[in-house]
């Protein structure tokens, strides 16, 4: 058995390791780098998904510009995505394709937007309209492959395209 100065420091060392980990991810560009497979709904979710990437949880952070998971990679079957907007200003959504291609090379449309529909490209689903400070929740059923998130939202008024402006992360599932 451990004792409990132990446990502490190995507490101490995980907890260090994760926020390493999302510093390390949110000081990044994002561009490092069949049929939708959705087996949940979408909806407000207290978020308390494992750093881990192992089947089971992984949490997602949104904001202006960028996409952070909390891990780079997760283990085939179901995977639950708890999405938070971090804002601070504008409403984002959490888009899941699974595609070979580089998360900055993805196919668009005339305003910026990603192409959903484009050959290479196989979306598995997606929580739409993400408010600021709200956590909502995504389940999907992955197989092993590579994957990118993605913001495809365009607002009209300022002519931007979310994914243009650096919304894009790779995610590997094994």
């Amino acid at each position: 058995m451990f004792s409990d100065s132990r446990l502490g420091r190995t507490a101490i060392w995980v907890a260090a390791a994760a926020v390493l980990s999302l510093v390390s991810a949110g000081c990044s560009s994002g561009d490092d780098a069949g049929s939708p497979g959705a087996s949940g709904t979408s909806g407000a979710s207290g978020g308390s998904g494992a750093q881990t990437g192992a089947a089971g949880a992984v949490d997602v952070t949104l904001q202006e510009y960028a996409i952070i998971p909390g891990a780079a990679s997760a283990t085939a079957g179901a995977v639950t995505f708890d999405v938070t907007n971090a804002g601070p200003d504008d409403v984002h959504e959490f888009v899941v394709i699974k595609t070979d291609l580089a998360p900055d090379a993805l196919p668009t449309n005339k305003d910026g937007t990603v192409d959903e529909e484009a050959a290479g490209l196989e979306p598995q689903g997606e929580v739409e309209d993400v408010a600021v400070g709200d956590t909502q929740s995504l389940t999907l059923d992955l197989s092993a492959g590579n994957y990118v998130f993605i913001c495809n939202i365009y607002e009209d008024d300022t002519h931007e395209a979310h994914y243009q402006e650096g919304m894009r992360v790779a995610f590997t599932v094994e």
